[in-house]
């Protein structure tokens, strides 16, 4: 159990209203810990934007949601605004309600001339094959790897200065305008720590975009030359669906693609179309020939007798990594002396003072967040099915 999640059961609230509450006092809980024993939390200041929820705030929303069908109740954006008033401390607006629906994947569906909030269908069936997948895996597999990237900036920072009421001045160490430089850090881990010698961290270019500099390229000889040679073998690796995590080992066929460029695909396939199909024609018979979608990196990890778990979208918290990403940054963020050569060594640092138990009991909440979540979607699928559903062709969020 993390520390907030400890003081939270002790206190009887949730453990978001903790964190948000006590997002100062866990700074200086952090510079009163030994370095063997670092704050667990992943409490982090987040701009003003009452739209800019966390991972783990945005659970709480889509939770909240879907409390309701589970105890058989019809919510309403007013009826959520209250509940998350009270789990998370929410001070938004309506309107800021319905923006933060739409991106976790929520829509209006109506049934019996009436509209209900619903999970869209794709999010509700990424998440469940996700946690029907990882149970059926933990059968056959017995090691199980997390894998993400992340960045920081040469000026980055919370909550290092601190302002006098009386005198007005600001007293601290105070970070350079802007946001400097940036490191890319590329990690892994087990419920025992980090993976050995998987770490990679490299400077990005200011003139160029984060995702040029963490590419496919990039991340496929890290994953075939640092994390494969040191994992155990039949591991379950788990990430995300960044495009440079899902390069495909052919190219699917699409409606924007040329007619001869269609034909020639099918042709490959051992098809020969006539000369007369229309393009949609031809189109709908590669369709036919198209078996989901295959990926570079899962045939690498086949080969080395690996399975790749991908993470249902909008569902972060699955990956106990981004706690210890909360981690390693609060410690840059206390320490942090913007200066771009001192960086790297304090990022390795940062990562050095994670410890196994650290691990541990991160991936102990990811798999209880799971567990609960799988609960839940039981429950509120009888109550759903329960309901007349015809979906809408107005998805705007009304109430």
């Amino acid at each position: 159990m993390t520390q907030c999640g400890a003081e939270a059961k002790a206190t009887n609230v949730s453990e978001v209203t903790v964190r948000r509450i006590g997002s100062s006092f866990n700074q200086a809980c952090i510079t009163q810990k030994s370095p063997e024993q670092p704050v667990f939390s992943p409490a982090m200041k987040r701009s003003a934007t009452v739209t800019n929820l966390d991972d783990f705030d945005k659970r709480v929303v889509r939770r909240t949601v879907l409390g309701f069908y589970e105890r058989k109740e019809i919510p309403t954006l007013h009826k959520i605004k209250e509940e998350l008033k009270e789990n998370m401390s929410f001070n938004g607006c309506i309107e800021s309600l319905r923006k933060i629906l739409t991106e976790i994947g929520f829509k209006y569906e109506k049934a019996d001339g009436h509209k209900f909030l619903l999970e869209k269908s794709d999010v509700l069936a990424a998440r469940t094959r996700f946690l029907r997948e990882m149970r059926h895996l933990k059968q056959s597999f017995q090691n199980i790897v997390y894998l993400d990237d992340t960045w920081v900036n040469q000026n980055y920072t919370v909550g290092q200065c601190v302002t006098d009421a009386k005198s007005r001045e600001t007293t601290g160490i105070q970070p350079p305008t802007g946001k400097g430089s940036r490191l890319i850090i590329l990690h892994a881990g087990t419920k025992d720590g980090f993976v050995n010698n998987a770490e990679l961290i490299f400077q990005a270019k200011n003139d160029e975009d984060y995702h040029k500099q963490m590419n496919s390229t990039v991340f496929e000889e890290w994953f075939k030359n640092q994390l494969l040679p040191n994992i155990a073998p039949n591991s379950i690796i788990v990430m995300d669906n960044a495009p440079y995590h899902s390069v495909q080992l052919e190219h699917v066929p699409s409606f924007s693609w040329r007619k001869a460029d269609l034909k020639d695909w099918l042709e490959k396939k051992g098809v020969q179309p006539s000369d007369d199909l229309l393009k949609v024609e031809l189109y709908e018979l590669a369709k036919k020939f198209t078996v989901g979608k295959k990926y570079r990196i899962d045939k690498i990890a086949e080969e080395a007798g690996h399975r790749v778990l991908r993470l249902p979208p909008h569902h972060c918290q699955y990956n106990p990594i981004e706690l210890i990403w909360a981690q390693v940054k609060s410690y840059i963020a206390k320490k942090n002396t913007f200066k771009m050569a001192d960086l790297k060594p304090l990022v390795k640092e940062a990562l050095s003072y994670v410890t196994p138990r650290n691990w541990m009991q991160a991936v102990q909440h990811a798999e209880h967040l799971q567990e609960e979540d799988g609960q839940q979607d039981v429950a509120v699928d009888h109550f759903v099915d329960s309901l007349n559903i015809a979906e809408s062709s107005d998805d705007e969020f009304s109430d």
